[in-house]
């Protein structure tokens, strides 16, 4: 029971997937930005520590409809959530970042966590007093974080600037995050390029799937269980419908998503098997560990203990091993890295054409 309750509170720290939309500024432009550069441009552009455009003060409007005004490029930068601190990461020199969430040190669930390494703090939003006494110029914080404004009120009240945004649920949400943080730290260009970048792998999926008839498209639900040693399953923790990530993530891999129910509600196992009946299935790529700690294993166990279980290895899916583990460094994550999950559903979709 303390395992599933874990990898539930992991769930909802990583993704915060139930909110919608994101007001930000920007707007997703962004796809006639700069087109040629590479994914290794992009990262030496990142790594490299160069002066931040000009152009300040910026005044910014939260996903509150907060005016924030900076009066010049932030040096001192926390971000409280994995996702927002994915894209400083790529945008800034980690020396511009203060403060970052420790859920993002994990290479299992973060790609940037090589580059977290070099930033000394990480940051509880429980305890808004420590993020102060860290005396940042910009803290990045979400909604979903700050339900009351409490967390909000206790920075903007010492001086702080605060930009808040909303978890974003879907690409159009990603570039918009991407963009104002990129407003935000006067890198501008990096922001577009890092947006065109993941547009054109999404553009390059969809120019390969385009061929496939509306009533031909591949079905798939992403499915979660935690099963414990004697086999027994707690059942499916959660669902990922319309709204969710993981339902961007099949639409931009011209697949169907099957679930129809309510974000993180309870679906049974007949009702997966019964009505639903996808061809394909999409599992976390990890497990936990006695410690509570993500440990990759290709979704191996989760494969086997479906394979055992009486109701789900009656459905064709499971039987014919057609059981997709996308790296939850991709599919829980909510920065441009989420496109990546998109090529490799695609390419197990249809194999045929997409490689």
């Amino acid at each position: 029971m303390l395992k599933q309750k874990a990898l539930l509170i992991l769930v909802l720290a990583l993704s915060a997937l139930l909110l919608l939309p994101l007001t930000a500024c920007q707007s997703t432009a962004a796809t006639s930005a700069t087109t040629s550069a590479t994914a290794a441009e992009t990262t030496a552009a990142a790594t490299t520590t160069t002066e931040a455009t000009t152009g300040f003060p910026v005044e910014l409007v939260d996903a509150t409809g907060t005016k924030v005004t900076l009066a010049a490029a932030p040096q001192s930068i926390i971000a409280t959530t994995v996702w927002a601190g994915e894209m400083l990461l790529d945008l800034v020199d980690a020396s511009r970042i203060t403060a970052l969430s420790a859920w993002g040190d994990d290479p299992v669930l973060s790609m940037t966590a090589d580059k977290a390494a070099a930033v000394k703090n990480r940051v509880d939003i429980s305890s808004p007093e420590s993020i102060v006494a860290l005396n940042p110029d910009l803290v990045i914080i979400d909604t979903f974080s700050n339900p009351d404004g409490s967390l909000s009120k206790t920075l903007t009240e010492a001086g702080i600037p605060v930009v808040q945004m909303e978890s974003p649920t879907n690409f159009t949400m990603i570039a918009d995050a991407i963009l104002t943080l990129a407003q935000a730290t006067g890198e501008v260009e990096r922001g577009q390029a890092m947006v065109a970048e993941m547009n054109q792998t999404l553009e390059t999926v969809a120019s390969k799937v385009a061929s496939v008839p509306a009533d031909e498209r591949v079905t798939v639900m992403f499915y979660e269980d935690y099963y414990d040693p004697t086999g027994n399953s707690a059942n499916m923790l959660a669902a990922y419908g319309v709204g969710s990530p993981f339902h961007a993530i099949a639409e931009a891999a011209g697949t169907v998503n099957v679930c129809n129910v309510a974000n993180y509600s309870p679906v049974a196992k007949e009702k997966v098997v019964g009505e639903w009946q996808p061809q394909l299935l999409v599992i976390p790529s990890s497990t936990f560990d006695e410690n509570f700690k993500a440990v990759e294993d290709s979704g191996e166990m989760l494969k086997s203990a479906m394979m055992l279980d009486p109701i789900l290895q009656t459905l064709p899916a499971v039987q014919n091993g057609k059981i997709l583990a996308i790296p939850d460094k991709y599919r829980s994550s909510t920065s441009h890295y989420m496109a990546v999950a998109v090529e490799l559903l695609a390419q197990a979709a249809y194999p045929d054409l997409v490689q």
